[in-house]
């Protein structure tokens, strides 16, 4: 008669699995910080606080990271220092920035330039540059979300976070699980030591 034995796992193989699964763990509680970082403006043309000696035919936004397309995930509004709105037609993304093209904007004084995208994980970001012609005045003050076209809707926006939080609880679950496992069977194989 043939007898099987076992063998049991070496040290290293269990050591080995061990920094497998801490590793997965470590993967899937940092990986969704990235997706908590929001995108941000970091520059424009004019640059915030700017004054200029002629009245730009274009306002450029730069951001950290590429804006989402879609219907209304892209607003600019370009207020000059009489309260009028002075963009011509929709905004234009060209990479990570946005490009809004000014019409009618001669007057001297402070432009205030009312921006609101889809960040690249999906979230709304909102915020504002003023610029000056000539030289800087008192702002127009910012108008009602009426006015505005009701640019503080989030409502279309997708978020991901619960997605990464219940993949994150599954995966330390699972880990948890084939931890119990792999302990149950060592005791088992030590004759419950």
């Amino acid at each position: 008669m043939t007898s099987f034995t076992r063998d049991r796992p070496s040290t290293a193989r269990r050591l080995g699995l061990g920094v497998l699964l801490a590793a997965l763990c470590a993967f899937f509680v940092a990986a969704p910080t990235a997706a908590f970082a929001h995108d941000e403006l970091i520059g424009s043309s004019p640059a915030d606080g700017d004054v200029v000696d002629a009245s730009p035919t274009s306002i450029d936004l730069r951001f950290s990271a590429e804006p989402l397309a879609g219907d209304g995930a892209t607003e600019v509004l370009v207020i000059d220092p009489s309260g009028r709105e002075v963009q011509d037609g929709d905004p234009v993304l060209d990479r990570n920035g946005v490009i809004q093209n000014i019409s009618g904007a001669e007057e001297p004084g402070t432009y205030r330039v009312i921006w609101r995208i889809v960040s690249s994980d999906g979230h709304p970001i909102s915020g504002e540059v003023l610029f000056s012609v000539d030289e800087p005045s008192e702002p127009a003050p910012v108008p009602t979300a009426s006015e505005a076209g009701d640019a503080g809707d989030e409502s279309g926006a997708f978020d991901a976070t619960p997605l990464w939080v219940v993949g994150g609880l599954i995966v330390v679950g699972l880990g948890g699980a084939l931890v119990a496992v792999l302990v149950a069977r060592a005791r088992r194989a030590n004759g419950g030591v």
